[in-house]
């Protein structure tokens, strides 16, 4: 039996125009994180098994640039939540299953991830 999650967004500049959206996405399953990363350690967090990955939203307690995750060997800066709605969006990630966050905040970093996955591909 498929999950639903249900996402809406706004965005709006002060005084001038927004951009909303709402949906549901239908996932066989779901998994809700919250890891916290040492100040100037890395961690592999483990997100789902296929890769079939269809929301993920990685969303930082304190946003910093010296915070993040790599994706092909690039470091993603964590400024703020990261949020892919739809397989489309996820797979701009390539086939993960997994992200490194690395923090150099100066404090440890609690980042709390939400993943919308397939579990019978």
């Amino acid at each position: 039996m498929a999950e639903n999650i249900n996402w809406n967004f706004v965005i709006q500049a002060l005084g001038g125009p927004s951009v909303s959206g709402a949906g549901t996405i239908e996932a066989d399953a779901y998994d809700k994180l919250t890891i916290t990363v040492p100040d100037g350690e890395s961690q592999v967090v483990n997100l789902a098994p296929n890769g079939d990955i269809s929301l993920l939203v990685v969303n930082p307690a304190v946003p910093n640039a010296d915070l993040s995750y790599e994706v092909d060997g690039d470091a993603v800066p964590l400024d703020g939540p990261h949020i892919l709605i739809g397989a489309g969006a996820v797979g701009l990630l390539g086939d993960i299953t997994s992200l490194e966050f690395t923090n150099n905040t100066g404090a440890d970093a609690v980042i709390g991830i939400l993943i919308g996955r397939d579990a019978t591909p």
